[in-house]
Parts: structure tokens; sequence; C-alpha cells
């Protein structure tokens, strides 16, 4: 299921750049260091998109994909941190250019709570139980500080949300029933290159 996002993302910034055309398995292959029978193999789960030999069109495997992944051209998440980190993240992460709309954000500051970004008023962490259901959400965006982590998660769950992509460097954290956590830990990362990138010792061994 990961190679098919990548290649969702990788065809939407083809699209975005306006290279609109056909792309053939191994040109995706070769783009993104994957197999070509891999390819293949991946794109026969989503079926009628190409032919052997005349590869695919890129706009028409896109929606394909979008389908196949239950997105939308705008797919709702909510977002939760403080109003600097939602702003610090929209520079890195433009929501809109990559087909994710926030349709609510939620702080851990009271000092945040009430104020406008991006046209929506911030609520409080301790509001995300009252998620409107209309809204049809299923993913987060957390980024709150390491102590509001587990809260926020045990709230999500509560509020319907079924999926977290983490970005607070918690290690420890107690998973809420029927949610999957993509959890990005940024100093773990950092610390496991750093071993990487040593200059190894003749003869030495690393785990």
């Amino acid at each position: 299921m990961y190679r098919l996002s990548l290649y969702h993302c990788y065809l939407g910034e083809l699209l975005r750049k306006g290279a609109v055309g056909r792309i053939t398995s191994r040109q995706l292959a070769a783009e993104l260091s994957i197999k070509e029978e891999t390819v293949r193999r991946d794109m026969s789960f989503i079926g009628g998109v190409g032919r052997p030999g005349a590869g695919y069109e890129s706009d028409t495997l896109f929606h394909a994909l979008t389908e196949f992944l239950g997105l939308s051209e705008e797919y709702p998440i909510v977002k939760v941190g403080s109003i600097q980190m939602i702003e610090a993240l929209q520079v890195v992460f433009p929501s809109e250019s990559y087909g994710v709309k926030p349709v609510g954000y939620y702080s851990e500051m009271p000092e945040d709570v009430g104020k406008e970004v991006h046209g929506m008023v911030v609520r409080h962490v301790t509001e995300l139980p009252d998620i409107d259901p209309a809204l049809d959400v299923r993913v987060a965006l957390v980024a709150c500080s390491p102590g509001w982590v587990q809260m926020t998660l045990d709230l999500l769950a509560k509020a319907g949300i079924t999926g977290a992509l983490l970005l607070t460097p918690a290690i420890k954290l107690q998973r809420p029933e029927g949610m999957d956590i993509h959890h990005v830990r940024m100093p773990c990362d950092i610390k496991s290159l750093a071993c990487k990138c040593q200059v190894p010792i003749a003869g030495s061994a690393r785990p």
C-alpha cells in the first residue's frame, strides 16, 4: 500500500508541473528505485489503467490511484499542534497542493484558542471529540507537545479518527484500539543516520 501512495505522490508532482502524457512501468521503476516487475504487479491491483508495452496515461493512473487509496480531490484531515507548529508545517507541507484539505485546527496551547488560522478558528485539543461527523474525517496530523500526545490520540479515537501521522518524538505510547499510527521519530532517525554515517573501523561490525 505504501508503494501505491508513492506512485500517487510522484504522479501528482508530474501533473502539477504540467507533465501530462504517458508513463511506463519502466519509467516509474527507474524514478522511484523500484523493480519494474514490482511496479507492474502493483498496478495489476488497480486494473484497467494501461496496456502492456504502452504504459499509462499519467492523469488516468493518478485518478485511478486516488480512488483505490480511498482519497478524494480534497481529502479531509485535522491538524493538532500549536499555531506556531501548524504554520511551520504549512511551509514545508502546503496541504492543499497535495490534495489534502484541513477541516479543523486544534491546539494544546490555551492562548491559541479562538484565533483564526487559514480561515478557521483554532479550538482546544480537548474539543476533539466534538468533531462534526458530517466532515467524514478519518486521519489526523499530530504535532503537539510530548506531554499532550497520549491524551490527543485518545481524544482522536473518541472522535472516530482511525489514522494518525504523529510527528511528536514521543517514544512510548499506548495505541488506542482501532487506530493506525504512523510515527516519525526524528531524534531516533537522526541517531540511526549518525551511526550509519560514521567512518567504519577496519574489522568492526555494526548491529
